[in-house]
């Protein structure tokens, strides 16, 4: 059964691109990742996408959020950030768990973020990556991201992004490679109520893909956010409540093949009148 469960998983990472001989992508869930090219829809998970949207952070905030991939246990996949501001620019602090006892893939990650001006915000990131199956396999590479934030105008932003420029090795004896990722982005705010975000994904070896979100918030409170990634043909919906300074976000995410998957997203914000 354990043997059937671990091909499974090894079979849904190669239909989802997280796998293959010569590169090895973490796996991200893009339900997250939307909002880094914008000034009002930015959040804590917006570093996933760009890691230069750390630079426009001002606040402290700590996020989980959990999914299960195609509803099997398994496949669950689970991100932690929190962001702390400094003196001079900004910290966070992210976590991310793909798997189950018999498979599992993590990474965790230091990043700086900081405001070259008004206009440009740049961040970097350190990650220490593992890859584990019992019995067979444990390997581990260090890598890194850059990324940078420009924001034209008060609506119009845009920004580029690399993680693991230098293909770093997956271990010593593998033979394989973490993937390197390009991003290039544009975000639009047609009013304090309204985003949408367009991102180019090229990954080492692989076809250019497209990561393409909005954001609504018809109020204060509450707010819903879509989108559909090419590289996996899916798309994902989420509404979200803000209580106070929690915000809980219920999402679903759709695979034609494989089904859905559904998420849980807490992230507590303190604001400055509450830090006052």
């Amino acid at each position: 059964m354990k043997s059937a469960n671990l091909l499974a998983v090894v079979w849904l990472c190669l239909a989802t691109g997280g796998f293959t001989q010569t590169a090895h992508s973490p796996l991200i869930a893009y339900y997250l990742s939307s909002g880094a090219y914008s000034k009002n829809f930015q959040d804590a998970f917006s570093v996933i996408s760009n890691i230069g949207a750390l630079s426009a952070l001002k606040n402290f905030s700590a996020g989980v959020y959990g999914e299960r991939r195609f509803m099997l246990a398994e496949t669950g996949l689970y991100t932690a950030v929190v962001t702390v501001p400094a003196t001079f620019g900004n910290l966070a602090l992210q976590a991310d768990y793909f798997g189950y006892t018999a498979y599992n893939e993590s990474q965790v990650g230091i990043a700086y973020g900081l405001p070259v001006s008004e206009k440009i915000g740049i961040g970097a990131k350190f990650n220490y990556y593992h890859l584990r199956i019992p019995s067979y396999l444990s390997a581990s590479a260090v890598n890194f991201e850059i990324g940078s934030v420009i924001h034209i105008s008060n609506q119009l932003h845009t920004g580029v992004s690399v993680y693991n420029p230098l293909s770093s090795p997956l271990g010593r004896h593998t033979g394989e490679k973490i993937a390197s990722i390009y991003k290039a982005g544009i975000g639009y705010e047609m009013s304090a109520s309204f985003f949408t975000q367009l991102e180019v994904i090229k990954e080492k070896n692989r076809d250019v893909n497209i990561h393409a979100a909005f954001q609504y918030k018809p109020l204060k409170e509450l707010m819903a956010k879509a989108g559909i990634f090419t590289g996996t043909s899916s798309g994902y919906f989420g509404v979200g409540y803000l209580y106070r300074q929690l915000r809980m976000d219920v999402s679903v995410s759709f695979h034609q093949q494989l089904g859905i998957s559904p998420g849980l997203l807490l992230l507590y914000q303190l604001n400055k009148s509450t830090e006052q």
